[in-house]
């Protein structure tokens, strides 16, 4: 996810400067664990070599040297990055961007202060030295590699050039929705699960076909366009009343619609989401 974000900044910061204007971002740097992460990175950013810097295992100097720093590393890495003696240094009074899943603030600053999880944080403000900490959630999908994405963005209270910079951010890689931090799990849940179980619906639908007689590259083609021409209509229109105007006396779709609800498939999804955003909210704690 990290280089899908990466590409879509880069590029919009390559034509910006290639329009004669300021680029938003103007140097960027990678850390990676290998060097087989390394060399990958360098190929696919080739082109950007004069902004675009590789460092293997130099999390804290890169740290150092950026004004915003972007966590997109696995989540079970928290501490083992964060941890690292003079990362609290490093980040003072720094814009944080996260897109970790289950990764919430207060285990973040856990981390970066180096503090436990029983740790009275009512005693001490969110400071180091004079200068607090700005961490950003956002969540994001894989469409992001094709400028497509939808992510999340928490909402909350920091300088008004870091909320725009972050929106800025994301905004290259598709559209964006602020939401409340209490309410930041299931919007997470929205913008990077639902894609993966409705391919399970998409699946479904394409095995469907084949067993009508319909080459399956064929029905892909068919029902992926559908779907493109649905997420259009969607935007504008409640699925309810999408339903209703597809519908007609005696006709296919009411067949169809009948079939999904008599196997429950609403509430198969409905359950899928609540199980997602409750695995989010567990892997946070």
């Amino acid at each position: 996810m990290g280089a899908a974000i990466l590409s879509g900044v880069l590029e919009s910061c390559s034509r910006a400067q290639a329009n004669g204007e300021e680029p938003k971002i103007s140097r960027f740097i990678a850390t990676v664990n290998s060097e087989g992460s390394a060399d990958a990175l360098q190929r696919r950013f080739e082109a950007y070599a004069d902004r675009f810097d590789v460092r293997r295992g130099e999390n804290v100097t890169a740290m150092r040297e950026a004004d915003i720093v972007l966590l997109a590393f696995k989540p079970y890495m928290v501490d083992l990055v964060l941890r690292q003696p003079g990362v609290r240094e490093a980040l003072a009074g720094k814009l944080i961007i996260s897109v970790l899943v289950g990764s919430p603030p207060a285990k973040l600053e856990e981390a970066i202060f180096n503090r436990d999880s029983d740790f009275d944080w009512g005693e001490i403000p969110r400071k180091e030295q004079g200068k607090p900490l700005y961490i950003k959630r956002a969540m994001l999908n894989i469409a992001a590699e094709f400028r497509e994405s939808m992510t999340v963005i928490e909402t909350t209270n920091m300088p008004r050039q870091y909320e725009e910079i972050t929106e800025w951010i994301f905004l290259q890689l598709g559209k964006i929705q602020p939401v409340a931090p209490d309410l930041f799990d299931i919007g997470g849940v929205l913008a990077g699960a639902s894609g993966a179980l409705l391919s399970v619906a998409f699946d479904g639908m394409l095995d469907g076909a084949v067993k009508q007689g319909l080459k399956r590259a064929d029905a892909k083609k068919i029902l992926t366009q559908s779907l493109f021409s649905m997420a259009k209509l969607l935007e504008n229109e409640h699925p309810a009343v999408l339903r209703e105007r597809f519908s007609s006396p005696k006709g296919t779709t009411i067949d169809g619609l009948l079939s999904l609800e008599e196997d429950r498939a609403r509430y198969a999804f409905s359950k899928a989401v609540i199980a997602s955003t409750k695995r989010s909210l567990e892997i946070g704690k």
